[in-house]
């Protein structure tokens, strides 16, 4: 399975892409650029040593090649982010890992 990590190039993003990485799941890091998700791909791949099941793409063609796609980007980017990978995202899996989370 492919994974797509849109904006994938922060800290939340990146410890998701590795974590995928780790089990093995194909890994695709997106972001607005595609030099910063190549960027984000050496952190991943610092991390993990010899991964090979990691790239780098526009999130836009990250949500084209993806099979399920994380949305990784902060609230007051998500609509510009979602309109921008709109096409590519119909019909699939979106899981928001955005959201806060606070203890009662």
């Amino acid at each position: 399975m492919k994974i797509g990590v849109i904006g994938g190039t922060g800290g939340q993003g990146l410890g998701i892409a590795v974590r995928f990485a780790q089990t093995g799941e194909d890994v695709i890091i997106g972001s607005r650029t595609v030099d910063k998700a190549e960027a984000a791909v050496a952190k991943v791949k610092e991390l993990l040593p010899g991964a090979t099941n990691v790239r780098a793409m526009a999130n836009p063609d990250a949500a084209k090649e993806a099979d399920v796609l994380v949305l990784t980007v902060p609230l007051a980017a998500q609509k510009d982010t979602l309109l921008s990978i709109k096409e590519g995202a119909k019909g699939k899996p979106l899981l928001d890992a955005t959201g806060p989370l606070e203890s009662a």
